[in-house]
């Protein structure tokens, strides 16, 4: 059983005990953007947003954050007990190695890399923590995170993604817990707690990857409880599943009342997991497999959140998370990658042109990145030519690649963020890595870390993320969600991958 309290009624119970001392005011804060846009292509190595560049326009340049003014780089190591430094000479070695790496800056840049759990825990609390853990610090004490925040300061809260809800990256803006692989935990946070107002993704327990109803439910990434309370009377969240609903959102057909959570009728992930054998081909799909007609794609499920959040006067918080990306880049599947993540250009300009519609450039912050590389998309003789970019064959077609890696790695990750604070990135600059520049062609090479960006959604908005206390609780006592759990008596999942 839980004890949820606010975070107002948290901090005195807090001081009673006399375990933490007052919130303090995040020094150098601009409050200029009442709306703060964060969209995440969870695992994208540069060579994935020039693939989706290539595939849609047949060149660079086009996306519709191509534009933004403010381009860096970012760093992405977790904490770790022997910490790492990035180093760019090192992670550009063209050396060659005469074994499988083939040069000496491939094999630096597999090394000590993030999981998406550390990696989203810096976008969301702006600390760094341990790989596998969501919002809780290396001395095992739960971190105020960016959605709480928001929430507090009176702002609507979003959390998209199209992998499972209580996956790691879409977890790190709705709960805290000391294990990604707790997904049930996760869950039940996020529905329950209050913080998101709007939550859409994956992990429907009916139906399975391709679309179809189970025989039996699978309850892996949200409890038979959570989802019989999402059915039944006096429900915490309303429930959307058909695509049909999505799209009467999207459209400004139907308008919900209320706290609302959408799990298309699919599996884990929208498309990326679809089986080939069962789906049939569609030749004009970068994978040629059929996608399934009975899912909303990522862009549609932004349209509706942001219909659902828009009218809030003090603003949204929303984070959209093109989450199989990552999936795909793992599998080292070129068609599936471009398909996601031209799904995800396609959200942020959908997010783009509500700014521009309904709001404005001076009071909107978007921030478009990804958490991590992932296997290390380069040309097609790159194994022999260091760093070779992308081949681009032109509109419609599949792109020239070599693939080096089949899971994340340390590699400089390219960031992108246009309005209201957006020049606050300045103030965050570590270094200048001018290989981005002189290799990738991105910016003047200047580059932050991860952690940085929890600060700067902070600062824009005006909203405090400063860490409750820095002294650890009593025994059996945890920080959890928005409140205290007593947790004596509970037995804690060991870590994740």
């Amino acid at each position: 059983m839980s004890f949820i309290l606010s975070r107002r009624a948290l901090l005195a119970a807090s001081a009673s005990l006399a375990l933490a001392a007052p919130l303090t005011a995040t020094a150098g804060t601009i409050g200029a953007a009442d709306n703060v846009f964060l969209f995440i292509s969870d695992g994208a190595s540069w060579g994935t947003w020039d693939m989706a560049s290539y595939w849609q326009y047949g060149e660079k340049g086009k996306q519709p954050y191509d534009g933004f003014d403010v381009k860096m780089g970012m760093t992405t190591e977790p904490a770790s007990a022997t910490p790492r430094t990035y180093d760019p000479d090192a992670a550009w070695d063209t050396t060659a190695t005469g074994d499988a790496d083939y040069f000496a800056g491939y094999k630096t840049i597999k090394q000590g890399a993030t999981d998406s759990a550390a990696a989203g825990t810096a976008l969301a609390t702006g600390e760094k923590t341990y790989n596998g853990r969501i919002d809780v610090d290396t001395e095992d004490s739960p971190l105020p995170f960016i959605s709480q925040a928001m929430k507090e300061a009176g702002k609507s809260v979003g959390v998209l993604s199209s992998v499972p809800i209580s996956h790691a990256t879409p977890a790190t803006f709705g709960a805290q817990n000391i294990s990604r692989n707790n997904y049930t935990e996760i869950a039940n946070q996020m529905i329950m707690e209050g913080t998101i107002d709007v939550l859409m993704g994956g992990g429907n327990p009916l139906y399975d990857d391709e679309g179809n109803l189970r025989t039996t439910p699978r309850y892996n990434r949200i409890s038979e409880a959570d989802w019989t309370a999402l059915n039944g009377a006096g429900a915490p969240m309303t429930l959307i599943q058909a695509k049909d609903d999505f799209e009467a959102i999207a459209n400004g057909t139907l308008d919900i009342d209320g706290r609302v959570i959408g799990m298309p009728q699919v599996g884990d992930t929208l498309q990326a997991n679809r089986d080939a054998t069962l789906m049939g081909s569609d030749p004009a799909n970068p994978s040629g497999v059929a996608f399934i007609e009975s899912v909303p794609t990522l862009e549609t499920m932004t349209r509706a959140a942001l219909n659902l959040l828009g009218d809030d006067p003090d603003g949204m918080f929303l984070m959209v998370e093109g989450g199989a990306v990552d999936w795909a880049a793992h599998a080292n599947d070129t068609g599936r990658i471009i398909e996601e993540q031209v799904d995800f250009n396609n959200a942020v300009a959908a997010a783009i042109g509500w700014i521009e519609a309904n709001s404005s450039w001076e009071d909107s912050l978007m921030i478009v990145l990804t958490d991590h590389g992932n296997g290390m998309p380069m040309g097609p003789d790159s194994d022999t030519i260091a760093f070779q970019p992308i081949e681009n064959n032109g509109a419609g077609n599949l792109p020239g690649v070599l693939w080096h890696h089949g899971t994340h790695t340390t590699e400089n990750t390219l960031l992108w963020a246009h309005g209201a604070g957006s020049d606050l990135f300045a103030d965050h600059v570590v270094g200048t890595d001018p290989f981005l520049n002189s290799i990738l062609g991105f910016n003047d090479g200047s580059y932050i870390q991860n952690n940085a960006v929890g600060r700067i959604m902070a600062d824009a908005a005006g909203v405090d993320l400063t860490p409750v206390s820095a002294v650890p609780l009593p025994a059996g006592i945890w920080l959890f969600g928005s409140g205290l759990v007593l947790l004596a008596g509970l037995r804690r999942r060991a870590g994740a991958s």
